[in-house]
Formats: structure tokens, C-alpha cells, sequence
């Protein structure tokens, strides 16, 4: 459970430095992000936040026009915010 929940910190601070490419950069750490939460539900099943994570994940999905640099972009920051603080506060 720690190895994967280090797997997960790591994939996280890659998924955030891959920010610096900007648009091209966004998918990734879209793609990355929701690999490191995966991993992170995997290692905590029962963590609240993460159901928090995927369920505004959907929701972004369902209601998403496209352009990534709309006001979409604010629920992108928020979940990138949350996800690293949900993966980076968990303590073992």
C-alpha cells in the first residue's frame, strides 16, 4: 500500500510539471492524474475525497465543450488542487 501510494505522488508531481507544455501539456496531466487517483483508490478504497475526485471528474466530462480554456478551466485547476492534496495528505 505505501509503494503504491509513493507510485502515486510521484505520477502526481510528473502530471503537475507536465503543465509547462500548456495545452499539449493539459491533456497529459489530465491522463496522468487520473492514473495517480486510480492507483490512490486502488491503495484507499475507503478515502472520501477520492469518490469526490471521480465523481466531479464525470461530471467535467458530461458537461465539457471542447475548449479546455474556457470557464472549464477553473474546474480543471480545482481538481488538479484536489487531487494533490488528497494523494499528498494521506498519511499511513
Amino acid at each position: 500500500m505505501k509503494t503504491i501510494l509513493q507510485i502515486s505522488k510521484v505520477i502526481n508531481i510528473i502530471a503537475l510539471l507536465c503543465l509547462i507544455w500548456l495545452g499539449y501539456g493539459l491533456m497529459l496531466t489530465g491522463i496522468l492524474q487520473i492514473l495517480a487517483a486510480v492507483l490512490f483508490f486502488i491503495a484507499f478504497p475507503k478515502e472520501k475525497l477520492i469518490y469526490i475526485y471521480f465523481t466531479v471528474v464525470a461530471i467535467f466530462f458530461m458537461i465539457w465543450e471542447g475548449n479546455p480554456f474556457g470557464w472549464q478551466f477553473l474546474v480543471i485547476l480545482g481538481l488538479m488542487i484536489l487531487l494533490t492534496c488528497t494523494i499528498h495528505t494521506k498519511k499511513i
